[in-house]
């Protein structure tokens, strides 16, 4: 008899260069096995190894909740559209089936010419999360068609460094801070999992922007605390 092979389950990792695993020191893309996406599957799989997981990194430079960034693109040589809209739901339906959906954006919607209030880039998350919700056929595999899971990620909370203003940052550090609370507030109103990363790791002095190497473990761990609780609430194959 044919045994039955079990698809792993599957996290979207969706962000932006913090989730692409940009390296603060500015020499480019951190090491597979260093980013955070990859630690957390680890993690994952350290704890129930006959429930595979596998997560699937969607990380961009400069993406945004809604808005489009020429400026933000071209400081990394990118001729592409920033709004995480115009990419989410292609997405979803490229990796499903998906069982947990991580939307981890906000920070590059801090910056200044921008002009994005808190409360306007916060809009912006619940869009994103309503986009997710409507996706039925990007969920796990059940009987009947449902959405993935979700887990709002706040944005770090962003130094200002000659850098992080040389990539427009001005006035970030305050309301990158604002947007934990406002995030927090958000996922009990949509009744989603919120991780909020800035009591966990802080971007790294040298851009102000960007988490370090030790801060990706870090942030990996919080992540596999926060999937293990969300879907222990839903399901009972992770208790």
């Amino acid at each position: 008899m044919t045994a039955i092979i079990q698809d792993p389950r599957t996290i979207l990792c969706f962000g932006d260069s913090n989730t692409w695993g940009f390296n603060p020191d500015g020499s480019g893309r951190f090491p597979q096995p260093t980013r955070w996406p990859n630690q957390l599957e680890r993690a994952l799989n350290q704890t129930k190894p006959d429930l595979p997981w596998r997560t699937v990194e969607e990380g961009l430079n400069s993406r945004t909740w809604l808005h489009d960034d020429a400026i933000g693109s071209a400081n990394y040589g990118g001729d592409y559209s920033c709004s995480g809209r115009s990419s989410l739901m292609t997405a979803l339906h490229s990796h499903k089936p998906i069982d947990v959906v991580i939307l981890a954006l906000g920070c590059n919607d801090c910056k200044g010419y921008l002009n994005l209030s808190a409360q306007q880039i916060t809009a912006g998350a619940r869009i994103l999360i309503h986009d997710t919700r409507r996706a039925l056929n990007c969920g796990p595999r059940l009987d009947t068609p449902s959405s993935p899971q979700i887990i709002l990620m706040t944005p770090p909370a962003i130094r200002i460094t000659p850098q992080s203003l040389t990539w427009g940052f001005e006035g970030a550090e305050l309301k990158s801070q604002a947007l934990a609370e406002h995030y927090r507030r958000l996922a009990v109103e949509l009744d989603v999992a919120c991780f909020d990363v800035q009591p966990v790791a802080n971007p790294s002095t040298l851009d102000g922007v960007h988490f370090d190497a030790q801060s990706q473990a870090l942030i990996a761990a919080g992540l596999a605390a926060c999937i293990r609780q969300t879907l222990g609430q839903h399901t009972s194959t992770d208790t």
